[in-house]
């Protein structure tokens, strides 16, 4: 298992929000399962350009730290779903505030990402 090469130091809020929530795809994962789309299959129907072995990771991290449950059924194929928990729920207005953001501010952005060769590849 991967470990932290510089110890983890929680001063505010905003620290614990980055080391809980901190991978690429667990924002938009908790959005899309709020939305209902609950099975994994589905999820990377949305989400096409995560690599499933990382998605999949961060989904299991979702459900240690609290955000979402996963239900396995059982049967002749394996069925797995996610939903939100209380948590999760509670997540969901800042969701939405930082995608409201982006959506305003969408052309600064794209302006800033073209100046920036780390988004040289970005679509």
């Amino acid at each position: 298992m991967y470990q932290k090469k510089i110890p983890v130091s929680l001063y505010c809020g905003l620290h614990y929000f980055k080391e809980i929530l901190n991978g690429k795809w667990k924002l938009m994962l908790i959005h899309y399962i709020s939305e209902g789309f609950l099975r994994p299959s589905e999820l990377q129907r949305v989400i096409p350009k995560a690599d499933r072995r990382v998605m999949n990771r961060q989904l299991e991290e979702l459900v240690l730290h609290g955000f979402i449950t996963k239900k396995i059924y059982d049967g002749k194929l394996s069925k797995v779903e996610y939903k939100l928990t209380a948590l999760g729920e509670n997540l969901l207005p800042l969701i939405y505030e930082i995608e409201r953001w982006g959506q305003e501010n969408q052309l600064v952005i794209e302006k800033a990402m073209k100046n920036d060769p780390k988004f040289e590849h970005v679509v």
